[in-house]
C-alpha cells in the first residue's frame, strides 16, 4: 500500500502524479442553458432552505475539516475578502444550495469585509435572496477576470466552475501578488492527471504554468449528499515558492481565448442573446 503524505495538521497534501490516460475527473454537470429568462421564485422558501442547509453544513465533518484547512493556511493573516463564481441556480438546484451554504459557512468563519458573487444564470429573484444574506452581486459576465486585492487574502471560491475561468482568474492576477489568494475548487491536481501536458498548455496554459509553484489539501468528500463537494480541493501559492520564481516567468499573453466549449459562459454570448 502506498504511503499518503499528511501535513503536520493532519491534511493530505498533493503530489504531483505521472500522467494516466485512463483516470477520469467527475463533477456534476452544470446547468448550459444560460439564456436569460426570468422565473417566478418564492424568495421566503427559498432562503429558509437555504439557511437549513447552512446549518445541517455547519455541524457536519466536512465543513469542520475544511475550515481546518483553511485556517492552517491562513495562519494569522487575514481575509478581506471572499469571491465566488458559479452557483448556478440555488432556488432551484440542491447542489447549488448546499455550495452557497458552504460559501455562507466560510463567511462566518473568515469575516471578511465584502463577499461577492457572480453567474450569468442567475434570476433576478436569486439576486434578491442573495442580498439577504449580505452577499453583493457581481453583475457583470467578467468571466473570472477578477484582480484581487494587494491589502490582505482573498478566498475564491469556485463550486465546480470549468477550468476556463480558474484560467482566467490566474491570467489576470499573474504576478507575485497571486500569493495573496486562496482558492477552493476543482483538483489542480486531477486536472494535470487527466489531460496531456501539451494539451493544458494550449487550453489552460496559466493553470498549467502555475500548477508546480502551488500547494493543494484534498477536501475530503465525506459529507451526506457526495455530488456537491467531489473532487474539490483547497489551493494556495506559498510566499517560499513564489519567490523563488524568476521575473521572466509573469510575462503575460493578451487575454485567453477559447474555442469548442460550451461549459463556459463567455459575456459575448450573453451579449448575442440580447440581439
Amino acid at each position: 500500500m502506498l504511503n499518503t503524505p499528511f501535513d503536520s495538521d493532519g491534511f493530505q497534501i498533493v503530489k504531483t502524479k505521472r500522467f494516466s490516460k485512463n483516470k477520469q475527473t467527475k463533477i456534476p454537470i452544470k446547468q448550459n442553458n444560460f439564456e436569460k429568462q426570468e422565473v417566478s421564485i418564492d424568495i421566503e422558501k427559498s432562503a429558509r432552505r437555504i439557511q437549513s442547509a447552512v446549518e445541517e453544513l455547519r455541524n457536519s465533518k466536512y465543513t469542520e475539516e475544511a475550515l481546518k484547512a483553511v485556517s492552517s493556511i491562513l495562519s494569522s493573516r487575514k481575509v478581506i475578502e471572499i469571491v465566488c463564481f458559479g452557483l448556478g441556480h440555488i432556488a432551484e438546484c440542491h447542489i447549488s444550495r448546499y455550495q452557497l451554504a458552504f460559501l455562507l459557512c466560510l463567511k462566518d468563519f473568515c469575516e471578511p469585509s465584502k463577499v461577492y458573487v457572480h453567474d450569468p444564470i442567475f434570476y433576478k429573484g436569486e439576486c434578491d435572496i442573495l442580498k439577504r444574506f449580505n452577499i453583493e452581486i457581481i453583475e457583470q459576465n467578467i468571466e473570472g477576470n477578477y484582480v484581487i486585492s494587494d491589502q490582505g487574502i482573498t478566498l475564491l471560491y469556485f463550486p465546480h466552475c470549468p477550468k476556463q475561468l480558474t484560467n482566467n482568474f490566474l491570467w489576470s492576477n499573474w504576478g507575485v501578488n497571486i500569493k495573496n489568494c486562496v482558492l477552493i475548487g476543482n483538483s489542480f491536481n486531477s486536472l494535470i492527471e487527466s489531460q496531456p501536458n501539451r494539451l493544458l498548455s494550449e487550453t489552460v496554459a496559466y493553470i498549467h504554468k502555475l500548477f508546480p509553484f502551488t500547494s493543494e489539501i484534498v477536501l475530503e468528500n465525506n459529507f451526506k449528499y457526495t455530488d456537491i463537494f467531489n473532487d474539490t480541493s483547497l489551493h494556495w501559492f506559498p510566499k517560499e515558492k513564489i519567490d523563488t520564481i524568476d521575473h521572466n516567468f509573469w510575462k503575460k499573453n493578451n487575454k485567453p481565448s477559447y474555442e469548442n466549449t460550451e461549459e463556459f459562459i463567455t459575456s459575448l454570448m450573453i451579449e448575442k442573446l440580447k440581439l
